[in-house]
């Protein structure tokens, strides 16, 4: 006999909804539905609630999740009427599919949130910047983004957080539930807006510095000031003087005023050291327990380390900290094209917050190379962009935006070749039989020949010294001989009878002795090796004990 048919009402019993299952045999709420009747329940159908009351207004939440809705879908029927008989499968071209979805949900986004200010755009904003005689009010750089220019930065509000942080900036999150009335205040206009910035702690006033304290005066703090960027700023060239005065400094962080303070007081005034010390000490205590966030706290921590005392151990800590900050800031934002108004003291602030993370990319990359231990920033957009990045300065070239961007090309360069090294140091196949060493080093070393040449060049468009050329080449030393101890590491271990690489030996030894030449010369003739920082003291002692090492090889030979 035929089958009885199953009637399924358009609608569920409570039942039913209940447990979220199908209603059935209820003949739209005629007689029980088939659960209700082996539960022996009531079986009772409740008008759906469905829609809004009348007079009732959509949240701005509810009205921007009907536009995104609205855009998907449109995206979704022109990619399918495009092409109807692609096959949806999770290859190449479903993939560029979803490309098209994305980018039509994010123009569709941009048009929608053009006059609310809830994307950021892409240009350096100018009306935040205080004229250079307002320093205290000075802007922490915030900057517009222009959607057309940098797409990652858009897909950025993909993030949870993000979105739901700029749509709280819109609208708290209760006035947005509670459905409020239209703001009768007038919508920001787009190129006035200001790209959100991480929460700032504020920094307090009345915080004690070397002066305040009475450790030093205000005569005093400005002539240390010219003997860090005589001495000092050559080694670390973080600080450009055209912004980074007394008053600028001391102005914008007390904590980093201090730290520079104590630095200078090392060397030049080595009787109030102490003091400075244990100030800038209780401020990097107060900074982390306040959470202070701003490019001076950045730049304050990582000169903690620069010059610090030989049982002192906290470089990874503090360099790991300015590392998080920097990124949780911005620094490492890309701009491809600054705005057409913005103005001097607007470009010293964004070099500044540029420069600061490009130091923190060599500093991590450099600690990477002395302890083993992996690095924390990777290569991004401003890293890839650095090769350029001190012919922007939009004036004169300065020889530290020179090293900087030297250094930068150069620890690349370093991270090509070590990567190969520890990918096959930890191969699972067990052995390095498909690396060619001897033509990965020499393929290395002309990497850095290339680089010397290059440097050299730009090092003389800006007019450098002789110190600045020897700083140079005592990098790339370096870099030249840790890359190459690769290739005779094997042949150096307890017990082992490989023979090392001549090709590898030979530039490793040669690599040495230049660099104790550059260390034992030129620093030295310059009267510039005592301000030395920590990381010049670990290479040329690397150096010195490599030599010693390899000697009964050198003798052998």
């Amino acid at each position: 006999s035929a089958k009885t048919p199953v009637v399924r009402g358009a609608r569920a019993c409570t039942v039913c909804r209940a447990a979220k299952m199908k209603c059935v045999g209820a003949e739209d709420g005629q007689k029980k539905c088939q659960r209700c009747k082996r539960a022996n329940a009531e079986c009772i159908f409740e008008k759906h609630r469905r829609g809004r009351k009348p007079g009732s207004k959509l949240s701005e939440a509810s009205k921007m999740l009907r536009r995104l809705e609205k855009g998907l879908n449109s995206a979704k029927m022109k990619s399918q009427s495009a092409d109807p008989a692609r096959p949806s499968t999770f290859n190449g071209d479903a993939h560029s599919a979803g490309s098209s979805i994305e980018q039509h949900y994010q123009r569709t986004a941009d048009v929608e949130y053009s006059q609310g200010g809830s994307f950021s755009s892409n240009e350096i904003n100018i009306s935040h910047y205080p004229s250079p005689d307002m320093y205290a009010g000075s802007s922490p750089g915030s900057r517009h983004i222009d959607p057309d220019e940098d797409d990652e930065k858009n897909e950025e509000t993909l993030f949870p957080a993000k979105l739901i942080k700029k749509e709280n900036e819109r609208n708290s999150f209760f006035r947005t539930i509670l459905n409020p009335e239209p703001s009768t205040t007038r919508p920001t206009e787009r190129n006035s807006y200001t790209s959100p910035q991480p929460d700032i702690a504020h920094i307090p006033d009345g915080l004690n510095d070397p002066i305040t304290a009475g450790i030093i005066t205000e005569d005093e703090a400005k002539v240390l000031f010219d003997l860090i960027f005589l001495r000092l700023n050559s080694f670390i060239c973080l600080f450009d003087p055209s912004l980074h005065s007394v008053g600028y400094v001391r102005a914008r962080c007390p904590f980093l005023f201090t730290t520079l303070i104590m630095a200078g007081c090392k060397f030049f005034k080595p009787e109030k050291f102490k003091d400075c010390q244990k100030l800038a000490n209780d401020l990097a205590l107060r900074a982390f327990a306040d959470a202070w966030k701003r490019v001076e706290v950045v730049q304050a921590f990582a000169c903690l380390t620069y010059w610090q005392d030989p049982d002192d151990n906290r470089t990874w800590t503090y360099i790991g900290y300015a590392c998080r900050m920097a990124v949780e800031l911005g620094l490492n934002r890309y701009v491809a094209h600054p705005s057409a108004n913005e103005s001097e003291f607007q470009r010293l602030e964004r070099r500044n917050s540029e420069r600061t993370y490009l130091v923190l990319f060599v500093h991590d990359r450099s600690l990477s190379t002395q302890t083993g231990r992996h690095w924390m920033l990777p290569e991004d957009e401003l890293i890839r962009h650095s090769n350029t990045w001190h012919q922007e300065g939009g004036g004169v070239i300065r020889a530290e935006d020179v090293i900087i961007a030297a250094f930068v090309h150069l620890r690349r360069i370093a991270a090509e070749t070590t990567d190969v090294f520890h990918a096959s140091k930890h191969s699972t196949l067990g052995n390095n039989n498909d690396i060619n060493f001897e033509v990965l080093l020499r393929n290395c070393n002309n990497k850095l020949t290339d680089w010397d040449t290059t440097w050299r060049h730009e090092m003389e468009r800006a007019n450098g010294t002789k110190f600045h050329f020897s700083f140079l080449s005592f990098f790339r030393l370096y870099v030249r001989l840790f890359l190459n101890s690769f290739g005779i590491q094997s042949s150096m271990a307890s017990g082992s009878r490989q023979s090392p690489s001549l090709q590898a030996l030979s530039v490793c030894c040669t690599s040495a002795l230049d660099l104790l030449r550059v260390v034992s010369r030129d620093f030295v003739s310059m009267s510039m090796l005592s301000y030395t920082q920590e990381t010049i003291t670990v290479m040329t002692a690397y150096s010195a004990v490599f030599l010693l090492k390899v000697h009964p090889t050198l003798d052998c030979k």
